[in-house]
Formats: C-alpha cells, structure tokens, sequence
C-alpha cells in the first residue's frame, strides 16, 4: 500500500487500476524484459499483453511449474529468475 500512498487494501487495489500502458508502450525504445510465469494469479495474460504493444526491443522469458519458478514473481525460483535477468543483463549491456 505504501507505493500507492494508500492505507487500505481496496484503496491500493483500486490505484493500481489507474496504471495503463497501452497509450505509451509503442513509445518505449529501450530493451525490455518481460517475465511470465506459468499460473500468474493476479495479472494472467498480461505479459503477453505487454510483449505484444512493445515495438522497440524485447525478450519474454517464461518460467514453468516444472521450473519451480511458476507464480507470481516467481516465488519458488529466485535463484532461477535471477540467472535469467542477469544472464538478459549480460547480454544487453555487454
């Protein structure tokens, strides 16, 4: 709730509906990393939604259950989650 400046959980949940990116995402040149997670509960599809409006550079890395790093941030697999940005990191930066 604190990034949103609210104090209740349907205050917060409420601010989030405001945050949209298909006015400004073909806008956005740099490279971009999009993850998605096999049985996101709280944004299902929205990963690919993103991958698809982006126009500049962009890789999706999907995470399975088989990986232990389903769900949403991947809980299960951090150790996993965090090769693959960094390993992106790598690549795109040099």
């Amino acid at each position: 709730m604190r990034p949103y400046g609210t104090t209740s959980y349907f205050d917060a949940f409420k601010a989030t509906m405001a945050y949209r990116l298909d006015d400004v995402a073909d806008r956005i040149t740099c490279p971009m990393l999009i993850t998605e997670p096999a049985n996101e509960a709280f944004w299902p599809g929205q990963s690919q939604q993103l991958y698809t409006m982006l126009t500049g550079p962009k890789t999706m890395a999907a995470f399975a259950a088989s990986d232990g790093a389903d769900l949403h941030c991947e809980p299960g697999g951090y150790g996993l989650r965090d090769l693959r940005v960094f390993n992106w990191l790598d690549e795109v930066l040099g």
